[in-house]
């Protein structure tokens, strides 16, 4: 009779632990959806989803920002990548709508096509944040209707550079060639405006070929030996991205021109700093992605408080040239 009481006993003890384990399997996330955050805070259980334009070293720094915030305020984050395809973001934005999360933080792969999104979120009510690469074609990121653009503004990113290109190229002026970025994305659009508006000022100063390595070392590289096989005289050479600019600097060296061409990059890269304290390429610039991650979430949770959140949250481009490199640390 005792043994029978104890394994009754036994049984009961047993029954809410396989409900929590039950409970446990049902509510696991797919890995691209795998939240993150900290502990439920004063604004109750918030749930902001984010979606990051396609895969990229710098965006790994965002996270780090973006997931020390949601331990912080006690928020939780899902993560969206859309691989560079502005359609799968779109579809993304539709699913997470559906599933009602409590905002978006966008990153968008196409400035313009992620604009018909916009009004379905609005419509649901779901508030949105946009971080990184702003929305449709104001280059301050500001945007009707959403809570705040977070990020660097790229016309005055690619405007500091360009001033730096006029100062090395002097009165004299010279022959200049551009790597650019992913077609149709923010920084690719906006870093060259800046670029041509710092460059007006000299009529001597000439664009004499752009070609897109999508972000992507190895195709800048390729691109630079192009160049250089069809005898292109060139005097800069200014890429959107530090890797690019790193790839371009590289196929330089290896044919021996690298001292008779200027390479300038935007990024605050680990690899861009180093490059500038190697002398590998002439300047780059920096920002905290870390903090760029970190603010957009704090600006969601300012949303969520009822605070004043301004429509434009801007972080600050620095010039990094020889003569500062080792006061800054690559993020990425």
């Amino acid at each position: 009779m005792k043994k029978r009481l104890i394994a009754i006993a036994l049984c009961l003890a047993l029954i809410p632990a396989l409900g929590l384990l039950a409970s446990c399997k049902d509510t696991q996330q797919p890995p691209d959806t795998a939240p993150q955050g900290g502990q439920e805070g004063g604004i109750g259980a918030k749930t902001v989803a984010v979606l990051i334009p396609g895969p990229a070293g710098y965006f790994n720094a965002v996270k780090e920002g973006i997931d020390r915030a949601a331990n912080e305020f006690g928020i939780t984050v899902l993560y969206a990548d859309a691989e560079w395809n502005a359609a799968k973001q779109v579809s993304q934005i539709e699913d997470y709508i559906q599933k009602k999360v409590d905002l978006l933080a966008i990153c968008c792969v196409d400035a313009k096509a992620i604009e018909s999104a916009i009004p379905l979120a609005q419509e649901a009510n779901i508030p949105v944040i946009a971080f990184t690469n702003g929305i449709g074609t104001e280059p301050t990121g500001a945007y009707p209707g959403i809570v705040t653009y977070v990020g660097q503004n790229e016309i005055d990113t690619g405007e500091v550079v360009g001033e730096y290109a006029k100062k090395l190229l002097g009165d004299a002026g010279g022959k200049v060639a551009r790597i650019e970025g992913v077609p149709g994305t923010t920084p690719q659009i906006n870093r060259r405006a800046g670029f041509e508006m710092a460059i007006a000022s000299n009529p001597n100063i000439e664009i004499v070929a752009t070609q897109s390595s999508e972000w992507d070392k190895d195709k800048a590289i390729g691109i630079t030996e192009d160049w250089i096989s069809a005898n292109l005289e060139l005097d800069l050479i200014f890429a959107q991205d530090a890797g690019s600019a790193a790839g371009a600097a590289m196929a330089l060296t290896e044919v021996g021109l690298r001292d008779k061409v200027f390479v300038l990059a935007i990024d605050g890269s680990i690899e861009a700093m180093q490059s500038v304290r190697d002398g590998l390429i002439d300047c780059t610039t920096w920002m905290s992605a870390k903090d760029e991650g970190y603010q957009t979430i704090r600006a969601a949770y300012k949303y969520f408080n009822g605070e004043s959140v301004p429509p434009v949250t801007q972080l600050k481009q620095i010039l990094i040239t020889k003569d500062n490199c080792n006061d800054y640390e690559g993020e990425f």
